[in-house]
């Protein structure tokens, strides 16, 4: 999607191909890639890196705590069922998946070397690492709803690292503003 122009009744949107949509609402809900007809204000995309260790019997505490290091670069640690320890964070902003994809290695022996200063008697080794990408926001919510100067558009977007979890909240909205239904959510997300 390239452009987008409302007019009375339909809205056209033309995509990177040249190709045309008409139709009565547009909604967009693209994860992070976000259209520029779509307010960014107050939103980001950080990129992040994690890892799991080798099975270990009672590797953490037996209530499977989370451990959460708050200070950045921030730091969480918790079990698996099967006693793998996964630690994660050493987040950073966003440049491209692979300038985030290249410091795998490099990210990987920073939280092995944090998590065993934090744990000393674990095996902190990794078995598995992996890294991806997030958005985040000022206000910690996401924004859904309609699309300021926007008419019949609206837009989710799931910053606040939370997206999966505000998905089922922004279908509801989004539903209640094409159906002209009242929300009382809509004031806490609008952009």
């Amino acid at each position: 999607m390239v452009q987008v122009t409302p007019g009375p009744r339909r809205t056209r949107v033309t995509t990177a191909d040249g190709a045309v949509v008409t139709t009565r609402f547009v909604v967009v809900a693209t994860g992070y890639e976000v259209p520029e007809v779509v307010p960014q204000r107050g939103h980001a995309v950080a990129s992040t890196w994690a890892m799991a260790t080798r099975a270990q019997p009672r590797a953490l505490r037996p209530d499977r705590s989370l451990v959460w290091e708050a200070p950045p670069p921030y730091l969480y640690v918790r079990t698996t069922d099967d006693g793998r320890v996964i630690c994660g964070g050493e987040d950073e902003g966003f440049s491209s998946a692979a300038a985030r994809d290249a410091l795998l290695v490099t990210k990987t022996r920073t939280l092995e070397r944090r998590l065993q200063r934090l744990l000393p008697s674990l095996d902190a080794e990794a078995e598995f690492a992996w890294c991806g990408s997030f958005g985040s926001s000022t206000t910690g919510t996401p924004s859904i709803g309609a699309v300021p100067g926007m008419a019949r558009c609206f837009a989710v977007l799931g910053f606040g690292g939370n997206g999966i979890t505000f998905s089922a909240l922004a279908a509801q909205m989004i539903r209640a503003e094409l159906l002209r239904l009242p929300d009382p959510d809509r004031d806490l997300f609008a952009f």
